[in-house]
């Protein structure tokens, strides 16, 4: 097993390095299926596939970096974190 040791980072960098991640797994998945829909499973998959996450990858990730604390917020007034004794 391999052992690695943590970086420690900024709240805020963890939360740019979050919509990053999200966003390109959000943009992939969503413009994959997108274009198998509307090209109905064409062999030419990526020439249409990669302008189409291109595009949408930057309006995912300002969306996430915009939303996620927004909705966190709303989340936290609602609802608290069961402490596990």
């Amino acid at each position: 097993m391999i052992i690695m040791k943590k970086i420690n980072i900024s709240e805020k960098l963890r939360g740019i390095i979050f919509a990053i991640l999200m966003s390109s797994v959000t943009s992939s998945v969503v413009s994959s299926v997108v274009v198998i829909v509307t090209r109905q499973g064409t062999e030419d998959f990526l020439d249409f596939w990669i302008p189409s996450f291109l595009r949408s990858w930057p309006i995912v990730f300002i969306l996430i970096l915009t939303f996620v604390p927004l909705i966190n917020r709303v989340i936290n007034i609602f609802f608290s974190i069961k402490k596990n004794n």
